[in-house]
Formats: C-alpha cells, sequence, structure tokens
C-alpha cells in the first residue's frame, strides 16, 4: 500500500515539476543548441522561440546566419527550425523572406 501511494504521489509531482521557469528554460536553451546546428550556418543567431502547448509538444524558432557551403560566398540565410521538446531533435527548412522582430 505504501508503494502504491507512493507512486501515485510520484506521478502527480512530475508534472508540477516539469512547468517550473527553470524547466523552460532549460528546454528553451537545448531547443536553441539543436536549431542552430541542424540550420549548419556561420555566426548563427537565435529568435526567441514560440511554445506551442504540451499537445503539440513543439517550439519554432528562426536561425539566421550565413551558409557555410563554397558557393554560397558567404550569402546570409534564414531557416524556421521546429524543435520536438520530446525527442528533443529540430528540423529547419530555408525560411526566405521570414524575419522576427
Amino acid at each position: 500500500m505504501k508503494t502504491l501511494i507512493a507512486s501515485i504521489a510520484l506521478a502527480i509531482s512530475g508534472p508540477a515539476l516539469a512547468s517550473t521557469g527553470a524547466a523552460w528554460a532549460a528546454s528553451n536553451r537545448a531547443g536553441k543548441a539543436a536549431c542552430i546546428a541542424a540550420a549548419n550556418l556561420a555566426r548563427p543567431s537565435v529568435s526567441a522561440p514560440l511554445n506551442f502547448s504540451d499537445q503539440v509538444g513543439r517550439d519554432a524558432m528562426l536561425v539566421r546566419g550565413m551558409y557555410k557551403q563554397r558557393f554560397m560566398k558567404n550569402a546570409w540565410g534564414t531557416m524556421l527550425c521546429l524543435y520536438d521538446r520530446r525527442t528533443r531533435r529540430a528540423e529547419v527548412v530555408e525560411a526566405k523572406g521570414w524575419s522576427a522582430r
């Protein structure tokens, strides 16, 4: 019986810990790092994340930087990044003409 009560208490307290300010800040840092890596741009800068609900579980960010490929001749580019908080994976697509202001 004590084990059951302890399990229920732990299950109830888990979600509360996940939504602390520190937890969100850590998730945002992880998302920014994953988006920078996925974008593969030199001198990257990342916008503030748009945090979707836990039901969707993703954050969107814009990553701006210079293309590393020699033939791009240091052209600036913008990538839209979707970061999956559950899998901690990021996917990017070119977002030509988009900006975060």
